[in-house]
């Protein structure tokens, strides 16, 4: 690939330099210097580049959906997802505890309603959802961080089945 056909690639979906280079994952400049032909197009970049041009309808169609003010938006090649409340604290067993038996009982009951300072979300839940558990490891600077993930996901309008899954022991 060329630097032409790459800078032709990039106009043609519609991006400025700075939001194709943070969509490949590389650095402004890097990316600047492969449209100037300063340095080479790793091949991996280049199969990326071209699976952006084949997947360019869907792409430009998921593009025009703009974010709301204030929310945090990541763009994927064939959806989108909007986080609409996100929080992360320090709390000792007991709390995490007493947190999880209210999120369960709301849960149950229908609905919640999440709040963190001026952030608040309403929620209205479906009587069946996909309930998703994970346990991961994760070595970092000669550490180990252990995490517990569960995870409650439903799509609107959409009520389908319990299956058979996990339990707690």
């Amino acid at each position: 690939m060329t630097p032409k056909e790459l800078k032709k690639i990039r106009a043609n979906l519609g991006l400025s330099i700075k939001e194709m280079s943070e969509l490949l994952d590389t650095p402004y400049r890097t990316y600047q210097d492969w449209e100037l032909g300063n340095r080479r197009i790793p091949g991996i970049c280049q199969v990326a580049i071209n699976c952006l041009l084949t997947c360019k309808k869907a792409f430009k169609a998921r593009r025009k959906k703009r974010k709301k003010k204030g929310s945090k938006k990541e763009v994927y090649i064939m959806g989108r997802e909007i986080i609409l409340f996100e929080t992360e604290e320090r709390k000792n067993a007991a709390e995490v505890a007493a947190f999880l038996r209210t999120l369960a009982d709301k849960v149950e009951a229908g609905g919640l309603t999440l709040k963190a300072g001026s952030n608040e979300l309403a929620l209205n839940l479906p009587r069946n959802m996909v309930l998703e558990v994970k346990v991961e490891e994760e070595e970092k600077k000669g550490k180990t961080k252990m995490s517990l993930e569960v995870e409650i996901e439903w799509i609107v309008g959409e009520e389908g089945g319990p299956d058979e899954g996990v339990e707690i022991a």
